[in-house]
């Protein structure tokens, strides 16, 4: 009974000992990608939003992953050169002809979209060429869309290859099922038109974003100075170009400093009714936290019209499977910058890929289970050791006391 007794009170000892399990939690940031239509290299542009979230500069906390959460290589794209990509979808055509020095194209617009542009596609060509656009919606009665006018000498931009010419042409939007297109030229000849498409998407690299701040406070106060605050603001942002509207009568010439709380750092610069007020920034962080100070000193301050600032559009290059779902996430604690091969590959992928974008944009908070810690054992304990070399040392000391007599005797 006794031992039943002793036993069970140990057994209960060691649960009281037992290291309860911490729970933490972890929070990130997630992103979905939009689907692709066919597997290949794409260029995904990152939100100013996903830009702010992260970590630092270099993106060392951003992955992206497949939908079993496996990481997909990728690497950034640098913000320079500056360049224009973009994707072409064509027309179903319901007419192509040539008669003399005319070439004719109808255009249909099956889903009677809203059409204000169309890109034609033809051989290059050496020949003043004029144009012409109806519309109709039975391929009977046409109307008139823009009348005859001259087009530039030659194509406006390169086509499909160095064979070939893109025209860009504009006109009043409309939605007709049909539009018909007539080229001309000052040659006998007719000119070659191998398809019409429009633009799916285009952009543009080291080219900036505009980011809403929200509404805006202005504070002048006792000290001479005036205080810009957001209070609508609700996350932080990379800025990389800033502008102020002031409409003023009398001239003016005020320093101006922003100041962020949360990075604790600051730049400064001076605005003046002589010149634009826009400033081009490196990577400053605009937070709920940041204040714009003006400093007045001792004249009438001044009515702030709006506050714009702009961020760098930035992607990563990543090749994607079709069928696959796709997200990012940004903002993990502890990363560290990913080392994929596909750096090693960089500028042998093209830069005018398609561009994807992000959405569906998450705040994750995952906990994490801590590992138990392991029971200490008893040699381990402080006051057990200290009892062994306590015990030790009477010991010592005994049998030293007992040798010195024994010495004295002899």
């Amino acid at each position: 009974m006794l031992r039943a007794m002793i036993k069970n009170k140990h057994l209960f000892i060691l649960l009281l000992l037992f290291p309860a399990i911490n729970s933490f939690s972890q929070s990130f940031w997630r992103a979905d990608l939009q689907p692709v239509d066919r597997s290949g290299y794409y260029n995904i542009e990152l939100s100013q939003t996903v830009i702010g979230l992260s970590k630092n500069k270099e993106f060392t906390d951003l992955k992206v992953l497949d939908d079993k959460n496996q990481e997909v290589p990728y690497f950034l794209r640098s913000v320079t050169p500056e360049h224009k990509i973009s994707e072409y979808e064509a027309y179903d055509l319901k007419e192509n002809t040539t008669k003399n020095n005319l070439s004719i194209v109808i255009v249909d617009n099956k889903k009677q979209e809203n059409i204000k542009q169309f890109v034609i596609v033809l051989t290059n060509a050496d020949a003043n060429k004029d144009i012409s656009i109806r519309g109709s919606n039975d391929l009977n009665k046409w109307y008139i869309v823009k009348q005859k006018t001259d087009l530039p000498l030659p194509g406006s931009d390169f086509g499909i290859d160095k064979n070939t010419e893109l025209l860009t042409v504009d006109f009043p939007q409309g939605n007709y099922r049909y539009y018909e297109i007539t080229l001309s030229t000052n040659q006998k000849s007719p000119l070659e038109i191998l398809k019409i498409v429009k633009v799916k998407y285009s952009a543009i690299y080291a080219d900036f974003t505009w980011i809403d701040l929200g509404s805006l406070v202005q504070r002048n106060d006792v000290d001479k100075k005036t205080y810009l605050t957001f209070p609508n603001l609700s996350l932080s942002y990379r800025i990389n170009k800033l502008e102020f509207s002031i409409k003023s009568k009398a001239d003016y010439f005020r320093h101006v400093l922003v100041r962020d709380s949360v990075s604790q750092k600051e730049i400064g610069f001076d605005i003046s009714s002589k010149k634009e007020n826009t400033f081009i920034i490196n990577d400053f962080i605009f937070s709920p936290g940041t204040v714009i100070i003006i400093e007045n000193e001792n004249n009438p301050p001044l009515v702030i019209d709006s506050v714009k600032v702009y961020g760098l559009n930035r992607y990563v290059c990543a090749y994607l499977e079709e069928g696959k779902n796709y997200h990012l996430q940004i903002g993990t604690q502890n990363s560290t910058l990913s080392n994929y091969d596909i750096k090693h590959f960089q500028n042998d992928i093209p830069a005018e890929l398609p561009v994807i974008k992000t959405n569906n944009l998450q705040h994750i908070v995952k906990p994490v289970i801590q590992e138990p810690e392991r029971e200490t054992m008893l040699i381990e304990n402080p006051v057990f050791l200290w009892s062994i070399i306590i015990v030790v040392g009477v010991f010592l000391a005994f049998i030293c006391v007992r040798m010195i007599r024994e010495m004295k005797k002899k």
